[in-house]
């Protein structure tokens, strides 16, 4: 099975489960918690998976050091964003938001010079959806507290650089889709779950605590 139908079957169970906890669950605070935990956790998942499968192909091209360089490019800086976001959410945010306005503007860029576009993710792979693995996995750690923010941040990965690429035909749009379902859910999850923790004004945005 192909990694995209692999994510696709995955989405379509992350839904479910959202699904069952929101009915099962009467109390909004349980049902907030539950729902960060799942988009934090369903997005751990996908990122050790992503790393696997992106590290994979660069180890058998190029191959070697320049493999290896490639890899660590954007898994070291994808790692301090993650450290940044859990230690310093209230300064990873902006700058989150910053990189994510960036990958978008890279789309457009893609769009309106499709050239370079393709001689790029020739000699570089699918830059974009790893681009989108880069910031969804901070964005995620970002909302285990701050959810509210985490869950637009992770929403706009998860549309803006796959629609740009769709109707402008710059790019790979099948790694890109592969790449944007998790975070799209994801996003989804802590948006709901911000909006029902907000009920209660002490913990607004933030992941609820237990009970």
């Amino acid at each position: 099975m192909s990694f995209p139908l692999i994510l696709a079957f995955a989405a379509v169970v992350l839904a479910a489960v959202a699904g069952v906890l929101l009915v099962r669950e009467k109390d909004p605070q349980r049902r907030a918690r539950a729902l960060v935990k799942m988009g934090a956790v369903a997005t751990t998942v996908f990122t050790v998976a992503a790393v696997a499968f992106i590290g994979g192909y660069a180890m058998d091209q190029p191959g070697g050091m320049a493999g290896l360089m490639m890899i660590l490019s954007w898994f070291a800086p994808m790692v301090v964003l993650a450290a940044f976001a859990w230690f310093r959410p209230a300064g990873a945010s902006p700058l989150l938001g910053a990189l994510a306005v960036l990958l978008v503007a890279v789309c457009v860029w893609f769009t309106l010079d499709p050239a370079t576009a393709r001689s790029l993710q020739d000699s570089n792979g699918p830059v974009v959806a790893i681009g989108v693995v880069a910031l969804a996995f901070p964005a995620a750690v970002l909302g285990l507290k701050r959810s509210s923010p985490a869950g637009w941040l992770l929403l706009a990965i998860g549309t803006l650089p796959l629609l740009i690429t769709v109707l402008g035909r710059s790019g790979p749009a099948a790694s890109l889709a592969a790449a944007s379902v998790v975070p799209l859910i994801a996003g989804v999850a802590y948006l709901v779950a911000a909006r029902l923790a907000g009920r209660d004004p002490a913990s607004r945005n933030t992941l609820p605590a237990a009970a």
